[in-house]
């Protein structure tokens, strides 16, 4: 067989198997590995809580969305227990501050109690009823509170909060109640 058609016959074999090759993985494309466009975090580990002496810091750098009557919140960390409703009973450990990152009041730390909170109760303070819903128990989240849904012009020296405050809360949701 001449030199030029054994060199053709290689050439067509090895066409012939690219092409095959490439008609497999194209025949086979999203059949062994399926792929989405959303990519889902691992959920954290709720079998280790918080420790309660962990404390929060103003520095801690929150990405915010605007929420109701001016109210911002992100989170922190994102639980992975029962979701707290507009409703719910809920027990949160938090720290505050004021905008310029005086702490003013904290419930962190060994021995302290969690508060329990009634979110469906209109004495709740307006910024737990807008802020902690859609929290899940475990996680963690950032709210900054104009005065309007604080402690308004009248402050709280109880809270050792001024008139017109500006307040940043972190605050945790321990458990539904």
């Amino acid at each position: 067989m001449p030199q030029y058609l054994r060199t053709l016959r290689l050439r067509l074999a090895g066409i012939l198997a690219g092409a095959a090759l490439v008609s497999m993985a194209l025949g086979a494309c999203g059949t062994l590995v399926p792929v989405s466009s959303q990519i889902t975090p691992s959920p954290p580990d709720c079998s280790t809580p918080r420790p309660v002496s962990a404390s929060d810091s103003f520095t801690t750098t929150v990405a915010l969305q605007p929420g109701t009557s001016g109210l911002q919140f992100g989170n922190i960390s994102v639980g992975c227990g029962a979701e707290a409703k507009a409703t719910s009973n809920v027990n949160v450990q938090f720290t505050v501050w004021l905008s310029t990152g005086k702490m003013v009041i904290t419930t962190r730390g060994a021995g302290q109690p969690t508060n329990a909170l009634a979110l469906g109760d209109p004495t709740t303070l307006p910024f737990w009823r807008l802020g902690v819903p859609g929290m899940r128990v475990g996680g963690t989240r950032r709210l900054v509170v104009p005065p309007a849904l604080g402690f308004g012009a009248a402050g709280s020296t109880s809270a050792n909060v001024p008139a017109n405050a500006t307040l940043v809360i972190d605050v945790e949701l321990v458990s539904l109640g």
